[in-house]
């Protein structure tokens, strides 16, 4: 008999929460076939069966939490004799599964399905995590769609992009049409609604509360003239001689060598603290976070030292990706030993973080924006951005937390020091 396993998703990751069970008990599973999907806070990941055999237990229901290494059911050969009755037993629920349609997020219930003709409900129907993603990031309703492409009628992400497109050809104002994306509601009309910490929100807050109450925390914020590197930037995005762009460079990963500069002279920076003590990394690994409406992901950009401005570049829009579209693995969000959180996009130009335990820092960076400057004695128009650092005070104190801000600042303004020191 063998037994499926939780799997570990990160250093930090205790416990998921079971999504779906692609088997009942009884049916046969072949080898390397995914049988059943869990979430974490940081990723949701399929585990496949490690033996061809009988799905012959489950120990826990969708909905339901179980610890790491936990056993969520079993896989008989064939002759064997399962231990139990197969079903899983009553364990405390983590609360109702939700699935965001058209802004709003609506309890599933796993109930019995009546044997009748005719679309199932999304209640009852199998979403794979992949189109779930898809569709809460595009605000669609999975019940409006009736088939899905999958084994045994599962909707997969192909079917929630297809359905999609669909849409965007059809005049949604026609009469009779059925809209995908429900209209917001009027703010002060309707009931209100209630919202229980599960699965993966209650994993993150709890993770903050920790933080916040374990660590001492500073914040500081310089603003940096980045008229230079905007220039820069440019040049990497405009067209060259055959007509074609160049790749899409942004502030990001110049901030992300100008953070290893600033370790360089300020290595405590870089660490891990468990209470007791602290250990600076050798590697620089930044995680980078991801706004996916309402999740947070953070996956890891690894062996920064090593890679060119081009292939961070590269590799940063392959992470985004695979973040929006749930294809993120345990690798790509474990092993980050400094965490950056880019707020420009929404036009932000401060912020005040938590730092992701047991790292010490966590950076941010703001909107880079047109203002008045001071340039030789003439008052110009400049490109400035203000970005800063949280700060574990137990392992970076004010002054040395200063010094790794100010030498990030040199790097921005000074463009020729900063491409010296990464030659």
């Amino acid at each position: 008999m063998t037994e499926i396993k939780m799997p570990e998703a990160g250093f930090s990751v205790t416990e998921g929460t079971i999504i779906e069970w692609y088997r009942k008990t009884g049916d046969k599973v072949r080898e390397g076939e995914n049988v059943v999907s869990v979430e974490t806070d940081k990723i949701t990941v399929d585990v496949p069966a490690e033996v061809s055999g009988v799905l012959s237990e489950i120990r826990y229901n969708p909905g339901e939490i179980a610890p790491v290494g936990d056993v969520l059911g079993t896989i008989s050969g064939e002759g064997e004799m399962p231990s139990g009755s197969g079903q899983a037993v009553g364990r405390k629920a983590a609360g109702p599964v939700f699935v965001k349609a058209g802004g709003e997020n609506i309890p599933v219930q796993t109930v019995q399905a009546p044997n009748k003709t005719g679309p199932r409900p999304v209640e009852e129907r199998k979403v794979s995590p992949a189109a779930k993603a898809v569709a809460r990031i595009n605000g669609v309703d999975i019940s409006l769609i009736t088939k899905g492409s999958g084994p045994h009628g599962r909707i997969v992400k192909k079917d929630v992009l297809e359905f999609i497109e669909s849409e965007k050809s059809r005049d949604l104002d026609g009469p009779g049409v059925k809209k995908s994306v429900r209209p917001p509601r009027l703010i002060g009309t309707g009931q209100d609604r209630r919202v229980d910490f599960t699965g993966w929100r209650k994993v993150i807050a709890d993770r903050m509360v920790s933080s916040s109450n374990e660590i001492p925390h500073y914040s500081m914020s310089v603003e940096a003239d980045v008229t230079l590197l905007s220039e820069l930037i440019a040049s990497f995005r405009s067209k060259n001689q055959s007509g074609e762009s160049g790749p899409r460079v942004t502030y990001l990963p110049f901030m992300m060598k100008a953070m290893m500069v600033g370790i360089d002279l300020v290595p405590e920076v870089n660490s891990c603290c468990d209470g007791k003590g602290f250990t600076v990394k050798s590697d620089l690994n930044i995680g980078i976070a991801v706004d996916l409406g309402e999740k947070l992901l953070v996956p890891v950009v690894k062996n920064i030292r090593s890679k060119s401005i081009i292939e961070l570049t590269e590799e940063l829009s392959e992470l985004v990706d695979k973040a929006r579209n749930d294809k993120l693995g345990r690798d790509d969000v474990t092993g980050g030993t400094i965490t950056l959180t880019n707020v420009g996009p929404f036009q932000i130009h401060s912020a005040t973080s938590v730092i992701l335990q047991p790292q010490t820092t966590i950076i941010y960076m703001g909107v880079a924006k047109d203002a008045p400057g001071i340039r030789e004695g003439n008052i110009e128009v400049r490109k400035q951005m203000i970005y800063g650092g949280t700060f574990d005070h137990r392992v970076i104190n004010g002054a040395a937390g200063g010094r790794f801000l100010m030498e990030i600042k040199k790097c921005l303004e000074d463009l020729n020091m900063f491409l010296t020191k990464l030659r």
